[in-house]
């Protein structure tokens, strides 16, 4: 056996945002569903994770164009993740397990098999035929060696503060502990940053500090070459790779950086480039119906809701008939259709469809405008005379937050609409600074970050506070996500979550309104478009 000495992890004290939880590009859940808006068959949308694998390898270049340059290629050290990075860093990195998004199982990838030996010990068997990129085995130590990394996130991420440890039984054999009951978690790991690296290689490449722009780690389906700062970055097929399963149509990938979205289609178009990823959806008509090119239009996991205020800072929206005066006046059909141009449709829960226990909780009646209701309820909570509130969102977040306030002004609201720069949505969204709050989450998977996180009592007032939501809770709310987080079985679950959908809608806690959508577009010529965790894309698959 290689041994090796865990290191020492220093906690990092800050909490690192991801923009999942604000309404922007990233998420803590995974969708690949076709959508099912009508309006996706009047224009040829491919869907992702169809296309037959590919059997063939080439020597040929795969350039994808993303819209910025990401920091790092592995932010994990430093509890801090970005799509981007996740994009590219998951041809680098492989993990214990993996999940097949045409059916949504895990299914083995570094790990054979893996069985729960209690509610919060995961023992896992590796592979024996894996080498990481320096050419030496992979063994039970590298995985307790990442499982430290990981843990840096403790007090930073939603999903790495759950890890307790791990500790290796053998040379290929290894368990890990969680600090609570959560069976998702065994799809958690499933995730790039739960990749596994070596701490020889690490400490070989320069320390954790060096392999941030240098990751030559890992042992995933390619390997790092070049990073061009500002330009490009390049990485190489791993002809070494244990899956023997996994072409790799691709010799080589490249990234380049684009903020411009008209640019990235450009590129694609006139063949400068392959694939344009996270392009505005507010564009995926016109995306579509260029016939030069594949448009895939898609969810991912993630909800966006409007938020009440309801803690200690609340105004007007602390009343029950106000929130629900706001919601009853909303012309959530129209809100769709601006804040997804059209491809996804009003949200009739809090869920995302995507959720193995998703149920509607609102009929498409339930619904429609009604204006006089509102009308009313303004008068029984003492607004006959209307009411002014802030609406904050991010800046992405206008539109649909213009649709509303029209709708309010009928009802007697006068909405106003507040979209600060990043920093100063975070810090006030954190502060409870706001009437009402548009941001997105993304509840898919039954671990304690994903299930209604604004609404757990860790999360409204503590280290584990999110961006947003009511910041208020009470204890039936908490003791229903617990259990839900909790419930293997999954009749079970789905009642909990009914049950937790139905305090919502009799609370007003939310008005649910929309599942987000990303948009890509690639050459006509390429197939094998997939997704994979939390909406990003395989670049992996592709191949001609």
């Amino acid at each position: 056996m290689r041994l090796k000495k865990l290191t020492a992890i220093a906690l990092a004290g800050a909490m690192v945002l991801s923009l999942a939880a604000c309404g922007g590009k990233e998420s803590s859940g995974a969708s690949d569903k076709k959508t099912e808006d009508k309006e996706t068959t009047q224009v040829d949308v491919k869907t992702p994770n169809t296309d037959p694998a590919n059997t063939e390898k080439t020597d040929e270049t795969l350039t994808v164009g993303l819209a910025s340059e990401p920091s790092t290629l592995y932010g994990v050290a430093e509890g801090k993740t970005e799509n981007e990075e996740q994009v590219i860093g998951s041809a680098l990195l492989d993990t214990l397990v993996s999940v097949n998004y045409a059916t949504n199982e895990v299914e083995p990838c570094l790990a054979t098999a893996w069985e729960w030996v209690d509610d919060t010990h995961l023992k896992f068997t590796l592979r024996d035929d894996v080498t990481m990129s320096d050419g030496t085995p992979l063994v039970a130590d590298d995985v307790v060696y990442s499982e430290g990394l990981w843990q840096e996130l403790n007090t930073t991420n939603d999903t790495g503060k759950y890890l307790l440890g791990a500790a290796a039984d053998d040379e290929h054999t290894v368990t890990i502990e969680f600090n609570t009951v959560a069976p998702d978690f065994l799809t958690m790991l499933s995730w790039t940053s739960f990749g596994i690296v070596s701490e020889d290689e690490v400490n070989a490449a320069g320390g954790l500090k060096a392999i941030q722009t240098n990751p030559i780690i890992g042992c995933g389906k390619y390997k790092f070459k070049e990073w061009k700062s500002g330009q490009s970055i390049t990485l190489e097929r791993n002809d070494e790779y244990w899956n023997k399963d996994y072409a790799g149509y691709y010799k080589t990938l490249v990234f380049t950086f684009t903020s411009d979205a008209a640019a990235r289609e450009m590129a694609v178009e006139s063949g400068d480039a392959d694939v344009a990823y996270d392009m505005p959806v507010s564009q995926a008509s016109t995306y579509a119906e260029n016939a030069s090119i594949n448009t895939a239009i898609y969810g991912f996991g993630q909800e966006i809701h409007l938020w009440y205020n309801m803690g200690p800072k609340a105004r007007a929206t602390k009343e029950q008939e106000v929130r629900e005066a706001i919601d009853k006046a909303l012309d959530f059909d129209a809100i769709a259709k601006v804040g997804t141009a059209g491809f996804s449709e009003p949200s009739l829960s809090y869920w995302d469809t995507s959720c193995n226990f998703y149920k509607a909780s609102y009929t498409k009646e339930e619904r429609a405008i009604d204006v006089k209701g509102a009308k009313a309820l303004l008068k029984e909570a003492g607004y006959a005379d209307g009411l002014e509130i802030t609406a904050l969102g991010l800046q992405d977040i206008t539109p649909v937050l213009t649709v509303m306030q029209a709708n309010l002004a009928e009802a007697g609201i006068t909405l106003k609409i507040d979209t600060p720069d990043t920093a100063q949505f975070v810090e006030r969204a954190f502060g409870g600074d706001y009437d009402i709050v548009c941001v997105g989450d993304a509840p898919g998977l039954r671990i304690p970050a994903n299930v209604m996180p604004f609404l757990q009592t860790l999360n409204v007032d503590g280290p584990g506070m999110v961006i947003g939501g009511p910041k208020w809770t009470f204890d039936e709310l908490d003791s229903t996500i617990a259990k839900l987080i909790a419930e293997s079985d999954i009749d079970k679950a789905t009642e909990l979550a009914t049950k937790l959908d139905g305090i919502v809608k009799e609370q007003t806690i939310c008005s649910n309104l929309y599942s987000e959508m990303k948009a890509t577009v690639y050459a006509k010529d390429l197939k094998g478009f997939n997704t994979i965790e939390r909406g990003y894309i395989d670049v992996t698959g592709f191949y001609k």
